[in-house]
C-alpha cells in the first residue's frame, strides 16, 4: 500500500483539489496534515467532496513541515503502508507518477540497489524549468539533466521532500524527519543522512510532477534567483550553519555550503532596502545555527522587529 502525506498551510483550494483527486487514482490512502493556524472548519467540510476517505489531521498551529510529515507517516505506516509520497500542497502529478516511480524502485531493489528514495522530475510552475539530479563537488553543484523520455533512474545526491517516495522499512532505519529543523534543508539532511548509512536516491526522469518552488522567481545577472519571506530566508541560514556541525552531511555538502554562506549573505544584504536591520537578521540566523538553536523561530525574529511577512532573495540550489 501507497499513502500519501499532504501537508498543508493556508492553502489554495482549487489546487489543492486537483491534487487529492490525482490521489485518489495513484495511491491506497491520503493523510492531510494541516498547519494552518486557528480552528480547521473550512477545511474539514472540504474534505467530505471526496469519494475515497482522507485522514485530516488538523494541528491548529504551524509545527513546521518536518513534524507535519512525521504526523502523517506514522498515520500511513500504522495503516499498513509499505510505503509513503511526500507531498506539498501546491504540488500535481503527472499521469501515472506513482506507478512509474515504484515500477522504477522495483527494479533498482532487483539490482541490489539500497534505494533510500525515488522522485519524479518536476517543473517550477512559475519558470518552467526542470529539475536535475545534483551532485556536489568541495566548490560546485554539477547539475545533470533529466531525459524526460527515460524511463531509467539517475543517481542524485539528494531529491526535494514533494514527489519523494520512501519505503518504510528504509524510514525504520534511516530515521525519521528532524522537526527541529521546522523547515528549510529538511528534506537535503534526510537524504544525505540516508547516504551516510549506504543508501542512495534516485529521479526518475518519466516520472513527471509541476511544482512551486519559492514565492517567486526573478532574473539576476542570468540567474534565476527564487524569493523567499525574512522567516525563510532565516531558516535557511539558520540550519545551514548548523548542519555543517553533522558529519552525515559530508565534507562536500559542507565544502560547497561553506561557499555558499558568504555568496548567499552578501547578495541579500546587496539587494535589500533595509540594509542594518537585515544584517542584523542575517547574523541571528547564523549564531543561532552555530550555537544550536533550532525549533521554530518566530519569537526570536519579532524581537529583531522582523516577520515572515517581507519578501527577500534566496541563492542556491532552485530550493
Amino acid at each position: 500500500m501507497i499513502g500519501a502525506v499532504v501537508v498543508l498551510y493556508r492553502p489554495d483550494l482549487a489546487p489543492l483539489e486537483r491534487l487529492l483527486t490525482s490521489l485518489g487514482e495513484q495511491t491506497d490512502k491520503v493523510v492531510a496534515v494541516d498547519n494552518t493556524p486557528g480552528p480547521p472548519e473550512k477545511l474539514s467540510t472540504f474534505f467530505e467532496r471526496f469519494s475515497f476517505c482522507i485522514s485530516y489531521i488538523p494541528l491548529g498551529e504551524n509545527k513546521g513541515i518536518a513534524e507535519a510529515q512525521n504526523i502523517g507517516i506514522r498515520e500511513s505506516v500504522s495503516g499498513g503502508c509499505s510505503h509513503v509520497l511526500l507531498l506539498d500542497q501546491d504540488s500535481a502529478l503527472g499521469p501515472g507518477m506513482v506507478s512509474k516511480l515504484i515500477a522504477a524502485e522495483s527494479e533498482l531493489l532487483k539490482v541490489g540497489s539500497s534505494v533510500a528514495a525515488v522522485g519524479p522530475r518536476y517543473i517550477d510552475k512559475k519558470t518552467g524549468t526542470p529539475s536535475y539530479a545534483i551532485h556536489r563537488g568541495w566548490l560546485l553543484v554539477h547539475r545533470s539533466s533529466l531525459d524526460p523520455r527515460s524511463s531509467e533512474p539517475v543517481e542524485t545526491d539528494n531529491l526535494i521532500a514533494s514527489g519523494s517516495i520512501i519505503r518504510a522499512a528504509v524510514l525504520q532505519s534511516v530515521g525519521m524527519m528532524r522537526d527541529d529543523l521546522f523547515i528549510d534543508f529538511v528534506d537535503t539532511e534526510w537524504g544525505l543522512r540516508a547516504r551516510s548509512k549506504g543508501y542512495k536516491s534516485y529521479c526518475v526522469p518519466d516520472a513527471m510532477m509541476a511544482h512551486s518552488t519559492g514565492d517567486a522567481a526573478i532574473k539576476l545577472f542570468g540567474k534565476e534567483i527564487y524569493v523567499h519571506s525574512d522567516l525563510r530566508r532565516y531558516y535557511k541560514l539558520r540550519n545551514a550553519m548548523y548542519l555543517l556541525r553533522l558529519p552525515s552531511m559530508g565534507w562536500q555538502w559542507r565544502g560547497y555550503t561553506l561557499r555558499w554562506i558568504p555568496y548567499y549573505l552578501l547578495l541579500n544584504l546587496w539587494t535589500s532596502n533595509h540594509k542594518l536591520r537585515n544584517a542584523r537578521f542575517l547574523l541571528k540566523a547564523l549564531w543561532d545555527g552555530l550555537l544550536g538553536r533550532l525549533g521554530p523561530a518566530q519569537v526570536r525574529l519579532e524581537t529583531l522587529g522582523l516577520s515572515g511577512d517581507k519578501s527577500s532573495l534566496s541563492f542556491g540550489e532552485g530550493r
